[in-house]
């Protein structure tokens, strides 16, 4: 019996595969799209919620209402 090194098994894994719990056989390319869109995603979501934000708690984190819109208004695949 042979044995083989943990090292062989462990690959970098992606947002997408942390999310569903194991890595899909993809090639680079199609992992690098789905990362993007998933990254594209969260960005837009969290500007949402960003947005929703009332000014007492804007404040407490220090920031203004003119940050926050200028973020809002941001295309999603802008960071």
């Amino acid at each position: 019996m042979t044995r083989q090194s943990a090292a062989c098994h462990t690959a970098p894994r992606s947002p997408l595969a942390s999310r569903i719990g194991f890595l899909p056989a993809r090639s680079g390319l199609i992992a690098a799209i789905v990362d993007r869109v998933i990254d594209w995603q969260e960005r837009a979501r969290s500007r949402v919620l960003l947005g929703r934000l009332d000014d007492r708690m804007l404040r407490d984190m220090g920031i203004s209402r003119a940050d926050v819109d200028l973020e809002v208004t941001k295309p999603f695949w802008r960071a």
